[in-house]
């Protein structure tokens, strides 16, 4: 079997996604267009209000997200998928209730135009 073509995030090093701006560790595989991430943030810590030049989608695979967002504050439960727009500053946390682990596609578009691929608040 090939393993060119598939990412065994189990196997990777766990490491800060966001470094100082959010405490959430995982593993991360960056193609041509677009990132993909399997993020967990441990209960009730999070992100500082940030905002990426590039849209990106997050899909709770367990626990829930806090989130707050374009003046609203809302959680995003497992088996959801939260939407941010590009240049949208938000923030992002696990609940109080535990964990969230979480997949993230971000798309590669700023970046890739020489843009910061995350810009503090």
């Amino acid at each position: 079997m090939s393993t060119r073509f598939v990412i065994d995030f189990n196997n990777m090093p766990k490491v800060s996604v966001l470094g100082k701006t959010s405490t959430g560790q995982g593993s991360t595989f960056v193609g041509e267009r677009i990132t993909c991430s399997l993020v967990t943030k441990k209960t009730g810590t999070g992100s500082k209000p940030h905002f990426h030049p590039d849209e990106t989608f997050n899909y709770v695979l367990s626990g829930a997200l806090q989130v707050d967002m374009d003046g609203e504050h809302f959680v995003v439960p497992t088996g959801c998928l939260l939407h941010i727009p590009a240049n949208m500053v938000h923030n992002v946390v696990a609940t109080t209730d535990g964990d969230a682990t979480y997949l993230v596609w971000r798309d590669r578009v700023g970046e890739l135009q020489g843009q910061p691929v995350l810009t503090e608040a």
